[in-house]
């Protein structure tokens, strides 16, 4: 059946880009603006790659607040093009673009690249110099005058300085209201995709929402941070979370990690469905079972994907499936699917089996059936807690996705 999917264009809400070079502070930027931390901030660069929207509020007026990647174009990093691709779509999606600079640093000739690309875009720009912590120190403010911007407004995004007259700045043209202008992504489905790195999780997102959102590399841990984005299929909106993929736990982990990781816990905390994609061409593994534990701990509901079959014959599928269904003893009741992100094979049977995990957890039980069915297992299957059998007196049902359950027993 042919699915009609769409990504949803963002509500009438502002944009801002916010970009520069590597490591000049955007995602601290970002974190003091939007009052979270959930941007990755590392002094490593090309932390953030792929282009990712928070929603930001100054002075009664709500905008979106896209961040980028550090532009680097004479870098010999084999995703500096990527990442320059996403920031220009950021660019020209935008209608304020801040471009940040360090203060500390002299005026780079990649920083004259970047004002010469903005300057084609025709959109406003807000020169914005970074790293401003104190009024003694040595910076080089009237460097960048042969930008031809003017002065920057001079900021510490890690300490908090001046943000309030950057905000002023970036919202002195915008006309909108909070009032019933929320972002369109509250009380939506929520559904993550999770699992090993390069399984193929960001080549399943792009086919999702229709874009090259996620940069795609055959490199383990291209993607380090949480992407999401809201996409209408049939009618109905979604949103999907892409992670960074999830590695069997060291007893040294680096930073770097620890926060990739980090991001992927939350997400799943905050889902509905988890999607884990399982590389058909490898041996199922004690790290592919972690995962489905860690989602299903945090009450999210599960099913397996196999990805990559087109890369597998049929009966190494099925000895797959079979091993599979021997160590989920834990969660038998959890489904899986077959697919091929890469050729798009088996997507629509994923959006189907969405819709089916959310209408189950969404399932209001009534007492006249909760009280019996338990009664009945307590028979078959009874349960000992510190050498006394557990009996029930009274059951109902308190809450929905995940379905909750207050019990009263002995």
């Amino acid at each position: 059946m042919e699915e009609n999917i769409s990504t949803v264009a963002i509500p009438d809400m502002p944009k801002v880009a916010i970009v520069g070079r590597p490591n000049v502070g955007k995602s601290t930027l970002i974190n003091r603006i939007c009052r979270i931390r959930e941007a990755i901030v590392h002094r490593e660069p090309m932390i953030t790659r792929d282009r990712k929207y928070y929603t930001a509020e100054w002075n009664g007026k709500l905008f979106y607040i896209i961040d980028t990647g550090g532009i680097d174009l004479k870098s010999g990093e084999r995703l500096s093009l990527q990442i320059f691709l996403q920031a220009k779509k950021a660019i020209d999606e935008a209608d304020v673009v801040v471009f940040m600079v360090d203060l500390r640093e002299p005026l780079s000739p990649m920083d004259e690249e970047i004002v010469d690309i903005l300057r084609k875009s025709n959109k406003k720009i807000i020169l914005v110099g970074n790293k401003w912590d104190s009024e003694k120190g040595n910076y080089y403010t009237d460097d960048f005058l042969k930008l031809g911007l003017g002065y920057p407004i001079k900021i510490s995004a890690m300490h908090g300085i001046n943000i309030g007259d950057l905000l002023d700045e970036i919202v002195a043209d915008f006309s909108n209201s909070c009032e019933g202008s929320k972002p369109p992504e509250e009380n939506l489905p929520c559904i993550s995709i999770l699992g090993k790195p390069n399984v193929g999780k960001s080549t399943l997102f792009n086919v999702i929402v229709k874009e090259e959102r996620a940069i795609v590399d055959e490199v383990e841990g291209t993607t380090r941070d949480t992407i999401d984005s809201i996409v209408n299929i049939n009618d109905r909106l979604y949103k999907f979370i892409d992670t960074a993929g999830l590695k069997k736990d060291r007893r040294k982990e680096e930073d770097l990690e620890y926060y990739s990781k980090l991001r992927t816990i939350r997400a799943i905390e905050k889902s509905d469905v988890c999607l884990i994609l399982v590389d058909s061409t490898e041996a199922v593994t004690k790290q592919d079972l972690k995962i489905v534990d860690i989602c299903l701990e945090k009450g999210a509901s599960v099913c397996i994907i196999l990805n990559k079959i087109d890369l597998v014959e049929k009966k190494e599928i099925d000895r797959i499936v079979e091993d599979l269904d021997k160590k989920l003893d834990f969660a038998r009741f959890v489904p899986f699917l077959k697919a091929s992100a890469l050729k798009e094979i088996g997507i629509p049977d994923i959006f189907e089996m969405i819709d089916l995990l959310i209408k189950e957890r969404t399932k209001k039980v009534p007492e006249s059936r909760l009280i019996p069915m338990f009664k009945e297992l307590e028979q078959t299957n009874p349960i000992y807690v510190k050498e006394r059998k557990f009996k029930l007196k009274f059951m109902k049902q308190i809450g929905i996705s995940p379905p909750t359950f207050l019990i009263f027993s002995n």
